[in-house]
C-alpha cells in the first residue's frame, strides 16, 4: 500500500511541477509580447505620425464639408431652373397635343366630308341599278310567262 501512495504521490508531484513550468512559460510569453507591443505603442505615439494623420483626417473632413456646401448650394441654384423649364415643357407639350388634337379632327372630318361625297351618288348609282335590274327582270318574267 505504501508504494502505491509513494507512486501516487510522485505522479501528483510531477503534474504539478509540469503545470507550474507551464504556467509560468506561458507567463513570460505573454509578459514579453505586452512589452513588445507596449514599446511598439510608445514609440508610435512619439514619432507623431498619429498626430499627423489626424490632422490630415481633419483636412480632408473639412474638404469634403466645404465640397458638400458647395454642391448643395449649386443644386438649390439649379432648382428653379429646372422648375422652370419643366413647366416649359409642360406648357409646350399641351399646345402640341391640343394642335394635334385639332389637326386629328380636322383630317377625321374631312375624311368623313369625302365619304359622304363620294358614298351618296354611289348608293344612288347602285340603287338605280338595282331598280333597272328589277325592272328587266320583271319585264323578261312577263314576255316569259305570255
Amino acid at each position: 500500500m505504501e508504494i502505491r501512495l509513494v507512486i501516487f504521490l510522485a505522479l501528483i508531484s510531477v503534474t504539478l511541477v509540469t503545470n507550474t513550468l507551464l504556467i509560468w512559460f506561458a507567463y513570460k510569453a505573454l509578459a514579453g509580447l505586452t512589452s513588445r507591443i507596449t514599446e511598439t505603442l510608445v514609440q508610435f505615439e512619439k514619432s507623431g505620425l498619429p498626430k499627423a494623420w489626424i490632422g490630415t483626417m481633419e483636412i480632408a473632413a473639412e474638404e469634403a464639408l466645404e465640397l458638400t456646401e458647395v454642391a448643395k448650394r449649386r443644386m438649390a441654384e439649379c432648382d428653379p431652373v429646372l422648375e422652370r423649364a419643366q413647366q416649359q415643357y409642360v406648357h409646350a407639350l399641351g399646345k402640341v397635343d391640343s394642335r394635334l388634337e385639332q389637326a386629328g379632327n380636322e383630317l377625321s372630318n374631312g375624311a368623313r366630308k369625302v365619304r359622304d361625297t363620294v358614298s351618296k351618288p354611289a348608293f344612288k348609282f347602285v340603287s338605280l341599278i338595282a331598280e333597272f335590274t328589277q325592272a328587266v327582270n320583271a319585264m323578261l318574267e312577263d314576255d316569259g310567262e305570255s
